[in-house]
């Protein structure tokens, strides 16, 4: 026999002999019989010419080759066992961390549920979350801060790109005071003669274009500028609003009254990353857990659910 046939399991049970002190122990801590960890000794000491373990006594030790043999052989394994530590990096650097950044209607309505079932599937990513306006968001996403914004708007700035959008229906939020929890809908005609919670920005402007298109205005005395701050004035009884339908449905847990609008207004999410991103696997995960999410946030049997677009 030569050096050619010296095979890789040869040289493991020769190195499992040396840090066990013994054939036995050696075999052992290999999983396999004594008989058989003699042999691949035997078999590595004819492929090689030299005497690796010589009997002393009761006992087999290790010869001067062998020891030196063992130095060169930690070489090599030490060696491999860094490759497989830097590859176990390069995995978690793929995998282990997923920032996100959302505007306060998305971060304090669906996020903290799908953050739970994104912990639960991928236990060793590290999640990031910034609840910020539209404005920072699409600065998190440009600045690679974020490597997904949430927004109702889409983030058209330089190389942004939306990677998913899911379509809904916005709705009308009060309590018992105001509105009636039985009807399944209500008209914006009956806005009217009800104290109005107005919400501030863009998504103020489009609801004053679609009221203005209706015919409809408003007694708007109260101004806020999140969601969650209307929805808390409406659960005072100072009114009613009009907000997106996450924040409806949990403005719903929280005991008041929400119901969809007739004729409806849209609301769309959007989910933004860079346009030369590669998204990774808890990122798509995430976007799929939006989804789901969005499409769970009904408020009644008729009420539209949100879709994701392909």
């Amino acid at each position: 026999m030569t050096s050619r046939n010296v095979t890789h399991r040869m040289i493991e049970a020769f190195r499992a002999a040396m840090l066990h002190n013994g054939i036995s122990a050696g075999a052992e801590a290999l999983g396999i019989t004594q008989p058989a960890m003699s042999r691949l000794i035997a078999d590595l000491q004819k492929s090689m010419g030299i005497l690796l373990f010589a009997k002393n006594g009761r006992t087999i030790k290790p010869t001067e080759e062998a020891h030196a043999l063992m130095a060169k052989v930690q070489q090599s394994f030490l060696g491999l066992e860094q490759i497989v530590d830097f590859s176990g990096q390069l995995r978690k650097q793929k995998l282990g961390q997923l920032s996100i950044s959302a505007i306060p209607s998305i971060g304090h309505s669906i996020l903290p549920a799908v953050i739970r079932q994104l912990r639960e599937k991928f236990p060793d990513v590290f999640i990031s979350l910034r609840v910020a306006s539209y404005v920072d968001v699409a600065k998190h996403v440009r600045t690679r801060q974020a490597d997904i914004g949430l927004t109702a708007d889409t983030l058209s700035l330089g190389d942004l790109e939306s990677v998913a959008e899911f379509s809904s229906e916005c709705v009308c939020i009060g309590t018992e005071r105001w509105l009636d929890p039985r009807a399944g809908h209500i008209h914006i005609g009956e806005f009217a003669n009800k104290p109005f919670i107005a919400s501030s920005g863009t998504f103020q402007t489009r609801l004053n274009a679609w009221l203005g298109a209706n015919g409809v205005q408003v007694d708007a005395m109260i101004e806020a500028s999140l969601f969650q701050s209307i929805s808390d004035l409406c659960l005072e009884g100072l009114g009613i609003a009009v907000v997106d339908p996450m924040t409806a449905a949990k403005h719903q847990r929280r005991g008041g009254v929400a119901l969809p609008l007739h004729p409806p207004i849209s609301y769309t999410v959007y989910a933004t990353a860079m346009s030369d991103a590669k998204l990774s696997i808890p990122a798509k995960e995430l976007i799929r857990l939006v989804a789901a999410a969005s499409s769970a946030e009904h408020i009644t049997s008729k009420h539209a659910m949100l879709t994701q677009h392909p």
